[in-house]
């Protein structure tokens, strides 16, 4: 049973990598091309669910750990880091918005 716990801390220590592995690169899309952001979700899906596939295919093949604990660590590890991450996405967002209409306003002025 422990070595179960201590693949599930493992696997979402390794979430908590891709979540902020995700958290970059839409950063980076947020502030360089807004209008592409939603192309860089499917970069995102597919990078969460490789690698719940790698998690899921190690589990089953090494026999460290049971796959059940090491998918829900690494769920965890993705999904909870990412409620910070959202908000620093939102609030970069909001200064973007308002850089570009501040932008618009000296233009029209």
């Amino acid at each position: 049973m422990n070595h179960n716990i201590i693949g599930a801390i493992v696997a979402a220590i390794a979430g908590v990598v891709i979540a902020l592995i995700n958290y970059i690169f839409s950063k980076k899309v947020l502030i360089n091309a807004p209008e592409k952001y939603s192309l860089i979700t499917v970069v995102r899906q597919i990078l969460q669910v490789g690698f719940l596939v790698v998690v899921y295919f190690t589990g089953t093949k090494t026999q460290l750990a049971d796959p059940v604990y090491l998918l829900i660590g690494a769920v965890l590890g993705m999904t909870v880091p990412m409620i910070y991450f959202t908000k620093k996405l939102l609030l970069i967002n909001e200064t973007e918005a308002k850089a570009k209409n501040k932008k618009e306003d000296e233009a029209d002025g």
